[in-house]
């Protein structure tokens, strides 16, 4: 190859790398963006639920339309990525991560209009005795999005790694919620009917935050592969774990 032919060589991979960092700060803001949305989507049904608002678990419903329609445009960006611009091996690990993390986001948001749904078929306005229960696993669930997609935008695999052991703290929340609804529905069945189907109802809810929680630490996973070019080590594995820089 000649001087010239080399030079034109260049010049076209360097084009190439500007055209593709600019697919991915656009994939990146959109990916931001639907997270944004999924946990607002996620915080408005848990309210629907708690407060009887049938009008607020209908726009839940129906805004996760906007979720489904998000996952479609990011998948049709990294298509299109894909197709013109031949991405590198470190490319295509960001690619696939992006590709996993969106079914992630779009199914937290299915968690979200499954809690909207029980809302529209609870019957009187009962009071809650897990309402607080139900808050506070619901603002551990948005604390860990944020950081999710916050080491997402940053590719920040250390951030992505702290989320481990808060993934324990959800799932104690709910092993809670059970352990209560087992005592007040077996232990002390004072309540009558009513009161084990308002139970069975905080139950689900906790379950679907549970199971939002668990896509939280999937997400979480996808940036370390992403970063580490590496899989997510087992929770067996993960005692003593340090995670260090990227060469």
């Amino acid at each position: 190859m000649d001087k010239r032919e080399e030079a034109r060589v260049t010049k076209n991979a360097e084009i190439q790398s500007i055209l593709y960092e600019s697919d991915r700060e656009r994939i990146v803001s959109l990916v931001v963006e639907m997270g944004k949305s999924a946990s607002s989507l996620l915080e408005n049904a848990v309210f629907a639920f708690l407060n009887h608002d049938a009008a607020l678990a209908r726009k839940v419903v129906e805004d996760d339309d906007l979720i489904d329609a998000m996952e479609s445009q990011v998948d049709q960006e990294c298509l299109g990525s894909i197709a013109m611009r031949s991405p590198a091996k470190e490319e295509l690990y960001f690619i696939l991560a992006v590709l996993k993390i969106i079914t992630d986001l779009e199914r937290i948001g299915d968690q979200a209009v499954n809690i909207a749904e029980k809302a529209l078929r609870v019957g009187e306005k009962v009071p809650y005795p897990r309402r607080e229960s139900l808050l506070e696993m619901l603002g551990l669930v948005k604390e860990m999005f944020k950081q999710a997609v916050g080491a997402f935008k940053n590719e920040d695999k250390n951030m992505a790694a702290a989320l481990w052991e808060r993934d324990d703290e959800v799932d104690a929340l709910y092993a809670q919620c059970y352990t209560d609804f087992l005592k007040d529905a077996v232990v002390h069945p004072g309540g009558g009917v009513q009161a084990v189907e308002t139970g069975a109802a905080e139950l689900w809810v906790a379950r679907h935050l549970e199971r939002a929680g668990d896509h939280v630490i999937n997400i979480a996973e996808r940036v370390f592969f992403m970063v580490e070019r590496r899989s997510f080590p087992t929770k067996d594995a993960r005692g003593g774990l340090r995670v260090t820089p990227s060469e």
